[in-house]
């Protein structure tokens, strides 16, 4: 059968997002954990009949650098986009005023900075984990000075001590996920938004060529990332998200290509 890969372990909120997507779909599939996002990519690209879900952005802490880095150096499509709520809780083994040693996922952490600050020292030490359900399963081997930070359901699977619910400093705290892969995912509705990746001419006011281009076709940019190259110091490729499926603006595509040293299309997809 088919797999779908999710950043594990199991309990991540990466695979609540997988059984949301895996439910919508003609086709079964056996969800399957992978350690890292770039892991997720590698091994969709040995098999196109696999596809992947990946974290793209938080509305706390912004892009997952390491999903769009991933996406721009490899041949899959987003194929749908996804929203999940997130609510942090605090586990351990021992009690709150034990707690030397905070372990999570650096967007976790980054998500419940002040709820850490203002109720532990100050030289508190924060841990980074690969995701927030590995992070829940390390305490198995730690004391009673260490806690995670990681979903409700994955602490209680554990059976840890739940110490505080819901403690992110922004409480609508969503993730965006996106689903990937090498071959065409159908969900039987319109594709409403159409991701692109590209990189501009090194010259001044290139970036606003591009953007007038939006402009000129009423595109309603929904989103803007800029990230390093990675082959040249100060080049950058840009990520944009447009609320219309490819099939609407071919012509306003057609006239970025002209503008930029690279482009590539990223997916045309449905939000879900």
């Amino acid at each position: 059968m088919n797999k779908l890969y999710f950043l594990g372990p199991k309990g991540t909120y990466s695979e609540i997002a997988a059984n949301k997507i895996a439910s919508m779909l003609k086709e079964e599939y056996i969800l399957e954990s992978v350690s890292t996002i770039a892991k997720i990519v590698e091994v969709l690209g040995l098999n196109d009949r696999n596809i992947g879900v990946l974290p793209i952005e938080n509305s706390i802490e912004g892009i997952v650098r390491q999903s769009l880095d991933s996406l721009y150096l490899s041949d899959v499509k987003i194929q749908a986009q996804t929203d999940i709520k997130i609510e942090h809780c605090l586990f351990s083994k021992g009690k709150k005023e034990d707690i030397k040693h905070i372990i999570s996922h650096p967007q976790a952490l980054a998500q419940a900075q002040k709820y850490i600050l203002e109720n532990f020292d100050k030289n508190i030490d924060l841990i980074e984990s690969s995701s927030t359900a590995c992070a829940a399963v390390t305490l198995e081997n730690k004391d009673n000075t260490y806690a995670a930070i990681c979903s409700f359901d994955k602490g209680k699977e554990l059976k840890l001590n739940l110490l505080d619910k819901n403690i992110g400093d922004v409480k609508d705290n969503k993730t965006r996920f996106v689903l990937v892969s090498l071959k065409e995912v159908d969900f039987n509705v319109p594709k409403t938004r159409t991701s692109i990746a590209f990189n501009t001419k090194n010259e001044s006011g290139a970036l606003l060529k591009v953007l007038k281009i939006f402009y000129k076709y009423n595109l309603n940019l929904i989103y803007l990332e800029s990230r390093p190259s990675k082959r040249v110091f100060g080049e950058y490729n840009f990520f944009a998200d447009i609320d219309r499926g490819v099939s609407e603006i071919k012509e306003a595509i057609e006239e970025i290509k002209q503008e930029c040293n690279y482009y590539r299309l990223l997916g045309s997809y449905p939000v879900v």
